[in-house]
């Protein structure tokens, strides 16, 4: 169902209660004012016809039936009885009487002074009247002929009125949430038309700075940031493509010019010592774009458990010092780690070593092989590791740089690298819900600080 139709029926439902309990709460007031009034028409023509009695008390019933009729406060179908101390009546207005009043009746109403009550199709209103000699029982009834026809007036008029309305709030609830559902529709239209080609393209800003403005604001923002993505998408991939062609193309390069003629055994050897070099280049970039893609996936975190940091830094000083076995990675650890839940966290193993892996690898580079200091100490509620170096340093002009993927700086050119580290490094800082500081020294030092939570 559309939300114009929801909104209609919403409305109409509500407008339905409200007027529905209005019109109930009006027939109500109505008839309780009948009643009331109608009571005291009784009560006045039951004192008017004791006051005659009183007055006529010599004159014969038939007498006083003829002089009940000159009264003003004549009531549709009324009936009269008065009633002594006895229980004797002492006055009947129609001789024919067809109302039966009990002794347990006429008890209440000498009890509690004035009582009302119905008697099949009769409202009654029984009350005392008494003076210096008198102690009577009068009990006026009748039917409210003409307060009924008005009742039944006013009901039938409310139903039409409350069909009525609701046939117009219908009309007018459609049209209503029409208009005010445009200005969504047209910004549905106009996102529609958007697409690839016409990525730059943006919604018209918005003239008002109601909910609507905001909405059309939200979704420029987002469209800016997929925009975003979409570019560095297109950046990655170019990059990849440049960085993966490179070693493809040098492995290429010296296998035709090795099979252009027979060679001696000492040149196919360092033509394939050179293959070799090609080819772990390539198999370094491949396993950090796919490093890359495991560390944007959000359900990386499913295999999330305790993962010691003190074996991690062992195990990548154990690999690099087999790559470089005269470099000096210096682990220090700091006094008040004494047990094993001090150096362990919540993380991915495999992620997290590629963290340390790719900045003990990345002092090495850049400190042409001088010692990297590895300092392990605990800081408020986090796990702090420390990568120093004696390196090159980075330009204060590149510190914000150094994190996009396949970016280097001016002065590492003439170092081997792809410039995927510090990108992956970032992002598997950031799922782990880690931070990453760096302090750098141009020509000097680098220090970059891994900051996990435990």
């Amino acid at each position: 169902m559309q939300i114009r139709a929801r909104l209609t029926i919403w409305f109409v439902i509500i407008v339905a209660i409200i007027q529905l309990g209005a019109s109930m709460a009006i027939y109500w007031t109505a008839n309780k004012h009948r009643e009331k009034e109608f009571y005291e028409k009784m009560k006045a023509s039951g004192i008017s016809k004791t006051l005659m009695l009183m007055e006529f008390s010599d004159t014969k019933p038939e007498r006083l039936r003829d002089l009940e009729e000159l009264s003003t406060t004549f009531l549709p179908r009324e009936e009269v009885l008065i009633y002594n101390y006895k229980n004797d009546i002492v006055y009947i207005s129609d001789p024919k009487q067809r109302l039966s009043i009990s002794h347990d009746r006429l008890d209440e109403i000498r009890i509690k002074k004035e009582i009302r009550f119905e008697q099949d199709s009769y409202e009654l209103a029984g009350f005392m009247f008494t003076d210096r000699y008198n102690r009577l029982v009068v009990i006026s009834a009748g039917i409210d002929t003409n307060g009924w026809e008005n009742l039944e007036f006013l009901r039938g008029m409310l139903v039409l009125v409350y069909l009525l309305s609701l046939t117009v709030v219908s009309i007018l609830a459609w049209i209503y949430s029409g208009g005010a559902l445009r200005p969504i529709q047209q910004i549905m239209r106009q996102t529609d038309q958007l697409n690839v080609a016409r990525i730059s393209d943006r919604l018209p800003k918005p003239s008002s700075k109601d909910e609507l403005g905001k909405l059309t604001l939200t979704i420029n923002r987002l469209l800016d940031r997929i925009e975003t993505a979409f570019q560095m998408q297109k950046q990655f991939v170019a990059n990849a493509s440049h960085e993966l062609r490179t070693p493809l193309t040098a492995i290429k390069g010296q296998l035709e010019v090795v099979l252009m003629k027979t060679r001696t055994p000492e040149v196919y050897a360092q033509k394939l010592e050179s293959l070799l070099a090609d080819i772990r280049q390539l198999t370094t970039i491949t396993n950090q774009l796919l490093l890359l893609a495991q560390a944007d996936t959000a359900q990386t975190k499913e295999h999330f458990g305790q993962v010691r940091i003190d074996e991690l830094l062992f195990n990548c000083q154990s690999s690099l010092l087999k790559w470089r076995p005269g470099v000096q990675i210096l682990i220090i650890f700091d006094e008040a780690l004494d047990t094993a839940d001090d150096l362990s966290v919540q993380g991915n193993e495999e992620l997290l070593s590629a963290v340390f892996y790719n900045l003990i690898e990345n002092g090495i580079k850049y400190s042409y092989g001088k010692d990297i200091h590895v300092r392990v100490f605990k800081q408020d509620d986090s796990l702090c590791i420390r990568v120093e170096d004696q390196g090159i340093g980075i330009a204060p002009a590149a510190l914000d740089k150094i994190f996009q993927p396949f970016f280097r700086a001016g002065n590492v050119a003439d170092i081997q690298g792809n410039g995927l580290g510090l990108s992956l490094v970032e992002r598997i800082l950031v799922m782990h819900n880690g931070t990453l500081e760096v302090q750098s020294v141009l020509g000097s030092s680098s220090a970059f600080t891994v900051r996990l939570f435990t």
